[in-house]
């Protein structure tokens, strides 16, 4: 019996060792090569689908308040809509640098493969992923994005900003591996038809941003091979006609509310998923992720109230000033 007993024993042990590696193996992340092409970001109704940038003041947090971008086309301006670039968006893998003349001759940028150029403040800026950060000079990880169980992470390390001839690095984590002030990691999540949400924030250093933090969402689909076992795609309601087209940026004021510019985005190709995950052709509910935009954050009350303490300062300032002569 004892020889039987330490039999038993040892298989015990062994299927409690494989029932241990097994959760480990599936935890594996998969890397998702490819194009994460963009939705175009669409205003309306107080709310905003698709891609967006929003920039949070140096007071704030994820939640605002945000800095008002006198150029963009929504009702509340502090968000920016972000389109599709010449690539169609994103991609996964490899880098897509800006070109050597990053500026034209007002400051303009010129990168445009990853999103389409558009206006902040008067000046067009554009985002591109460099093996090279270009403000603080340090290698970067290649741009990479990671699928567990339908959960995105990855490393933007490489992603940069250009505008009005300065460059500001908004990647996550930063070049190096940090995640410094209000940095957050990579998060989002991506179904069995490739339909993702992609959000990060990453706080500018140096500059005349300095400790302003980006904030960033990217949806849209994936067009490469997804890993085996990723979630079905939720059977949520197409997006209305009315926000499929996008119409072409003007450079005045804001005007109603439209998409961002389009970029020439490739052909969309099959995705390509396993069969059983295929089952109804399920409507691209991730990339038309609604995203409310509360009014509160906006504080229109700021500026006066600064103006207001300005003109008290300034009184109190003189009327002390007379004290002093009088005393004399």
């Amino acid at each position: 019996m004892g020889r039987h007993s330490y039999r038993f024993a040892a298989a015990l042990a062994a299927l409690g060792l494989s029932a241990l590696a097994a959760p480990s193996a599936q935890a594996e992340p998969a890397a998702l090569d490819g194009l994460f092409a963009l939705a175009p970001g669409v205003c309306a109704n107080g709310a905003v689908t698709g891609s967006f940038f929003r920039m949070i003041l140096p007071t704030g947090d994820a939640s605002g308040p945000y800095l008002q971008n006198s150029d963009s086309r929504c009702s509340d301006q502090t968000v920016t809509p972000l389109s599709a670039g010449t690539d169609g968006g994103l991609v996964s893998g490899s880098y897509q640098p800006q070109p050597a003349a990053a500026f034209d001759g007002a400051g303009n940028a010129q990168s445009g493969r990853v999103t389409t150029p558009v206006r902040f403040y008067g000046v067009d800026f554009a985002t591109a992923t460099n093996p090279t950060d270009p403000q603080t000079g340090a290698g970067t990880g290649l741009p990479q994005l990671f699928s567990e169980g339908g959960r995105l992470s990855g490393d933007l390390s490489s992603l940069g900003v250009t505008w009005n001839n300065q460059v500001f690095n908004q990647g996550s984590p930063k070049p190096g591996g940090g995640l410094p002030g209000k940095t957050s990691g990579i998060s989002g999540n991506i179904d069995a038809a490739g339909n993702f949400v992609l959000e990060w924030t990453s706080q500018i250093v140096g500059g005349p941003f300095n400790n302003f933090t980006g904030l960033w969402h990217l949806a849209g689909q994936y067009r490469g091979s997804l890993p085996q076992g990723a979630p079905a795609a939720a059977p949520i309601a197409p997006p209305s006609p009315a926000s499929a087209p996008a119409a072409t940026a003007a450079p005045g004021g804001p005007q109603a509310e439209s998409p961002a510019q389009p970029g020439p985005a490739p052909a969309a190709g099959p995705v390509t998923a396993p069969a059983a995950a295929q089952q109804p052709q399920a409507a691209p509910g991730l990339a038309t992720k609604t995203v409310e935009i509360p009014r509160g954050q906006r504080y229109p009350w700021l500026v006066p109230v600064l103006l207001i303490v300005a003109v008290a300062g300034t009184g109190v300032f003189f009327g002390a000033d007379r004290l002093v002569r009088i005393r004399r």
